[in-house]
């Protein structure tokens, strides 16, 4: 770490960093701030979704699809404590080497509200790798302001006047609007004067209002920590000891130490006090198992809390990685070996809690994704090698599916199957990796998703085979018709592929190579090549047209279906590259004479 750094960021290193003292906080505006201006917008993500049990396969019987507003079920905000952060991340563009690709990647962001980034420096700013990654997938971020015993003398300076109070507020909203994060968790980890302790909530509680007024949608938490006596006592609950600060900012993060006992005096407390509050208590969850069973059990005190419901902290998910590190070094595994296992033990832990979780997926065209972890052992445009070098670079993860994928040592693959389905880094059609799928039973979904069908829709996707001949890789898409609560399975595939005689089921047809250029020539652009190949993949356009449905279908599920010949080995596979949709162009549809019809054809 540089010394006497007023920046998150070192022009010269192109690393990120944190704020380490109190004058190097109030001297942030005299910037610069190289990478301000690389920071991506949030994407816009849809209503809440809860899939159940079944959250990994496509239905398509008719019945609702049920939406609820995001702020009406319990939240769940991850915070990240991995090994002190500020580490492969930190990197402004990223980071080359064969040690260095193989890291904690986090990619189960449809079931996460708030991202929180957290070491214990004393200002932690995002990484803008870490900004990046979570705004693609629509989640907000926020950073940490943490002040522990071993410099208490930090906290009684922030409150050495109610002025300098307020310049300190100043230069947090600064920090926040600069660097294009959502606000803070404040950790105050300290003891305190019992004179000093209301002008401390008056800090909460002016950084909250000034957060709110230069920052749209942003918030501050609060960590159970020090009492309104001033003493360092965690409550483990919400109660009379800690109220002040809560209802001075947008939330609490609960102490690990609870109880059921503890969580129902929280409960009562918000009943008989602020019963529109009850979600903004974030009760903590330390994955490595502090205070409460967690690690692979995690989802046991997950069940309990949201049975509340309260919303939830899950910190430190890096345990998926840490864990496995000393067995690894003793086995001397090589990178390859190290991905695998710390793949397999992600999804195991993910796999377990998503049945509990509210999901949300993409809602803005065009939709793009080549399904990039953010790391690989060469990086590919267009299938294309650009570098062979191995690379860390999470600002350049795609927007990641809708469910964890589901690992071999999960499920046995001859009597589940839902197994097979995984990251894949030994080819990839852009960034370092794809997916990878054998197994051909059920339609499994991607992505819940939110896209409309007013205008058509031109969907394409990239794909390879192992065995062109005996197995085919197609897209499923479900449309939805909320008046009526039908739905239409829509199944892009090659141009014989079966499609079952019902009457809610459609095969859209792909569009040789003359129509994909009539849709150039009409003004349509891709990402992915107007053509039939590129470098070895196969890519595929269908042009959905909407011109005999009703007002307001909307596609709500994108998934894929393997289909194996009787010839097919067990060992076949195929690869997905990438999928794009984009808006149609109605205008022009009447040339485009393969377009495919969609139509609800049953009687009202």
């Amino acid at each position: 770490m540089e010394e006497e750094k007023t920046d998150c960021d070192s022009a010269h290193a192109q690393m990120c960093q944190p704020i380490l003292t109190l004058q190097a906080l109030l001297d942030f505006d005299q910037g610069p701030h190289p990478w301000k201006n690389l920071v991506e917008p949030i994407a816009p993500r849809s209503r809440s979704r809860h899939l159940g049990d079944r959250y990994q396969v496509l239905e398509f019987a008719d019945g609702p699809v049920t939406q609820v507003a995001n702020e009406s079920r319990p939240q769940v905000l991850l915070c990240h404590d991995f090994k002190g952060n500020y580490l492969n991340d930190r990197y402004i563009n990223g980071v080359q080497g064969e040690e260095r690709w193989v890291d904690y990647r986090f990619y189960n962001w449809a079931a996460i509200d708030i991202f929180c980034y957290f070491s214990h420096h004393f200002v932690t700013v995002p990484t803008l790798q870490w900004l990046n990654c979570a705004h693609r997938n629509g989640v907000k971020v926020i950073g940490t302001l943490i002040v522990e015993q071993k410099n208490v003398q930090l906290l009684r300076d922030i409150l050495q006047s109610e002025e300098f109070m307020r310049r300190v507020v100043e230069a947090l909203v600064t920090v926040s609007k600069v660097c294009q994060f959502h606000g803070w968790l404040l950790n105050v980890e300290c003891g305190l004067e019992t004179g000093k302790v209301g002008l401390l909530r008056d800090f909460v509680q002016l950084l909250t209002e000034r957060c709110h007024a230069e920052i749209p949608g942003s918030l501050v938490i609060w960590y159970d920590a020090i009492a309104k006596t001033g003493r360092l006592e965690w409550q483990n609950e919400l109660n009379s000891a800690n109220d002040a600060f809560f209802l001075a900012c947008d939330g609490i993060f609960l102490n690990y130490a609870w109880d059921r006992q503890k969580l129902e005096r929280t409960e009562s407390y918000i009943r008989n006090y602020c019963p529109d509050r009850r979600l903004d208590v974030y009760v903590g969850i330390d994955v490595f198992g502090r205070s409460q069973k967690a690690q692979m059990d995690t989802h046991a005190p997950l069940e309990q809390v949201l049975s509340f419901p309260f919303s939830v902290a899950l910190f430190a998910p890096g345990w998926t990685f840490e864990s496995l590190e000393e067995s690894s070094r003793r086995d001397r595994l090589e990178p390859d070996d190290r991905n695998v296992l710390f793949l397999q033990m992600n999804d195991r832990f993910w796999n377990r809690l998503w049945r509990h979780l509210y999901v949300r997926g993409p809602v803005q065209l065009p939709f793009y994704s080549s399904f990039c972890l953010g790391s690989g052992k060469f990086y590919n445009r267009l299938g294309r090698t650009q570098s062979a070098e191995c690379w860390f670079n999470l600002a350049k993860q795609h927007f990641q599916p809708t469910i964890p994928y589901t690992p071999p040592l999960e499920y046995d693959t001859r009597t589940d199957p839902l197994a097979h389905w995984t990251h894949h880094f030994d080819g990839a059609l852009d960034g370092g990796s794809c997916l990878k799928l054998r197994n051909d039973a059920r339609d499994k979904r991607l992505f819940a998703c939110d896209f409309p069908c007013d205008d058509d829709l031109i969907v394409c996707y990239a794909h390879r085979r192992s065995n062109p001949t005996a197995i085919d890789l197609g897209l499923v898409l479900k449309a939805y018709c909320g008046r009526r609560h039908e739905c239409l399975r829509i199944v892009c595939a090659n141009a014989d592929c079966h499609v079952g005689e019902r009457s809610n089921e459609v095969r859209a047809l792909p569009l040789d190579k003359e129509q994909s250029l009539q849709l150039l020539k009409l003004g349509a652009t891709s990402q992915l090549p107007l053509a039939d190949t590129v470098n070895g993949w196969d890519i595929r356009y269908y042009y959905l047209s909407a011109e005999r449905l009703p007002v307001g279908i909307r596609i709500v599920d994108i998934g894929i279906k393997l289909h194996k010949e009787p010839d097919a080995h067990e060992n076949d596979h195929a690869l997905l590259g990438a999928i794009h949709l984009q808006a149609g162009i109605p205008a022009h549809r009447d040339r485009l004479l393969q377009r495919t019809v969609l139509v609800f054809d049953r009687p009202e």
